[in-house]
């Protein structure tokens, strides 16, 4: 029986439009990356973790993609000088930014002209470290125990510092001693940098930090860190307990990294660059640098990645309410 028009024009319909997806999905990929440069903004200065994750993975992508990619430090403003030049790019493939849990917080906290969750989406997560509560060698207290008790003993005299006023670590140094009972003085610096060389000095008796500036220091017994803010112990100080298992069980936070993109980037190079970065996460090669420097790789596609920085947004600015912290 010879099949009717209808039946036959039906019949070819999915093969002719898989045919022009197919096409437009072609035409798509050799339209991008073309000659145009890859860029990469750091909102921070060079030679910091987030710098050093972006240039390990920028060289791979460069490879994966067979293009240039080129990193562009971009500091100021506690990260918002490079987020909102970011967040006000073409949306066409060619600029990614790194993003951290400090541009959550400010998107939570903040009038800065651009929202991480507004303006920009979710490519891929790198991976995260702890917060550390480290205190100085030169003080005499050897333990987080120790510390509470002499931050009892003597209200209000004990100081900690960090990397700045709004940033994680200030916001978790303000939850535990909201948790333990105590009253600490916030030391806020401008960068982390400054913070380590003081606490190794003893100028600080104590501090809340990012994991990995603090890592080469305990190595070389100039600060001890006490507890990490994980919910699990880091593979590098298996001995360092977590705040958790320290009686502080709310407390499980980590400074996570990651790859966005100004929203609107089209979905199909989203992808593009979401797979090649999860691709270079999980090379054994890059996970052993990543944990070199103290960061845990946690590789995660752009949906899921992008729904966790919402929830990570609403998260900070529901606990910096909760704990009354002023950020003026």
């Amino acid at each position: 029986m010879k099949p009717s028009p209808r039946t036959a024009l039906c019949a070819m319909l999915p093969s002719a439009l898989l045919g022009v997806g197919l096409g437009a999905a072609t035409a798509a990929h050799a339209e991008w990356p073309a000659d145009q440069p890859v860029k990469i903004i750091v909102p921070q200065a060079a030679g910091g973790t987030n710098d050093t994750v972006a240039r390990m993975i920028g060289s791979e992508l460069g490879k994966a993609l067979g293009q240039s990619v080129v990193v562009e430090n971009h500091p100021g403003a506690s990260g918002s000088i490079g987020m909102q030049l970011a967040a006000r790019s073409p949306a066409n493939g060619y600029t990614l930014a790194i993003a951290s849990d400090s541009a959550a917080i400010i998107s939570a906290t903040r009038n800065m002209g651009w929202k991480l969750d507004r303006d920009l989406t979710g490519v891929a997560l790198i991976g995260d470290q702890p917060m550390a509560v480290a205190v100085s060698t030169r003080s005499k207290y050897r333990s987080l125990a120790e510390l509470i008790a002499a931050a009892k003993a003597r209200p209000g005299h004990i100081p900690f510092g960090t990397s700045g006023l709004g940033t994680s670590q200030h916001i978790v140094g303000e939850w535990l001693a909201h948790l333990a009972g105590v009253q600490l003085i916030h030391v806020p610096y401008k960068g982390g940098g400054q913070a380590v060389a003081d606490l190794v000095a003893g100028t600080i008796p104590a501090a809340v930090l990012g994991f990995a500036p603090l890592l080469a220091q305990a190595r070389n017994h100039a600060v001890r860190i006490v507890a990490v803010t994980t919910a699990k112990r880091n593979p590098a100080t298996p001995d360092v307990p977590t705040l958790k298992e320290l009686g502080y069980p709310d407390i499980t936070r980590a400074q996570w990294v990651g790859v966005v993109a100004p929203r609107g980037t089209p979905p199909a190079i989203v992808k593009q660059l979401s797979d090649a970065i999860d691709g270079i996460v999980r090379q054994p090669a890059i996970q052993a640098k990543l944990l070199g420097i103290g960061v845990t790789p946690k590789p995660m596609g752009a949906a899921e990645f992008d729904g966790f920085i919402h929830q990570d947004v609403t998260d900070w600015g529901n606990l910096v309410k909760q704990l009354h912290i002023k950020l003026n």
